[in-house]
């Protein structure tokens, strides 16, 4: 049987089968307890490719085991970018009340995700107090995700934003085993300025200043923190 409770470590910027994890469990892997079935459950998206559109009548979860994806809706016929996920990230628990896919989601880059349906995730819920909690602070997060978005928007300014973005991102990776100070961004800057409410300008003008201050090295999709200390306290946010 395998372990399914292995800590993350992972230096990539993917998830090995081994110790793929939400928090500390690999939810496929728990339906079955063997690996082969567990790569029969992935699939394999390019870069840009559709997996769901929003309003689809909802399926199936994705958990990313490599790559990124991002999530967003159409508002007067433009895209309004609403999250960004990572490996060990799972996409869809939002359409469990309302039974359809409440955004598009799409490739950043070559995806590899692990994909469950719902009622397998239900079952497992029922019978695993772990799986159950695993969900609950999944939601938790979300919601405190959602609730730090929207503070940003309401009352950082833009160089706080991108910051706090810059935060999350490092964050992120470093939940997953890759505390490295180098970062190659998944998501180009027109995106990041779609989801900042910022405009692409801006974003290019921040990211210069803060490499005069010697807060990041940047150099195409690859942001290197100098002074990460310096960062957090730009973001207005605690290490």
């Amino acid at each position: 049987m395998q372990d399914i409770s292995k800590p993350l470590r992972s230096k990539s910027y993917s998830v090995p089968c081994e110790l793929c994890s939400i928090g500390s469990i690999c939810i496929p892997m728990a339906l079955n307890n063997t690996l082969e079935s567990v790569l029969n459950r992935k699939r394999s998206f390019a870069k840009n490719e559709i997996l769901v559109t929003e309003g689809d009548e909802f399926q199936r979860f994705y958990i990313i085991h490599s790559g990124a994806l991002k999530t967003y809706v159409i508002i007067n016929g433009t895209e309004q970018i609403n999250g960004f996920y990572l490996p060990g990230d799972i996409i869809g628990l939002d359409s469990i009340t309302t039974h359809k896919y409440n955004n598009t989601i799409k490739a950043l880059t070559t995806t590899l995700a692990c994909e469950l349906k719902y009622d397998e995730l239900m079952a497992l819920v029922t019978k695993s107090t772990q799986v159950r909690d695993t969900i609950f602070n999944l939601m938790s997060q979300n919601i405190l995700n959602y609730q730090k978005m929207i503070l940003a928007y309401s009352q950082k300014n833009a160089e706080e934003k991108l910051a706090a973005f810059i935060c999350w991102l490092y964050t992120q990776y470093a939940k997953r085993g890759h505390t490295s100070l180098s970062i190659k961004l998944s998501m180009c800057r027109a995106d990041i300025a779609n989801y900042l409410g910022l405009t692409i300008e801006t974003v290019s003008r921040i990211l210069t200043r803060t490499q005069e201050l010697g807060i990041l090295s940047v150099r195409g999709k690859y942001i290197c923190i100098k002074d990460l200390s310096a960062l957090f306290q730009l973001a207005a946010e605690k290490i």
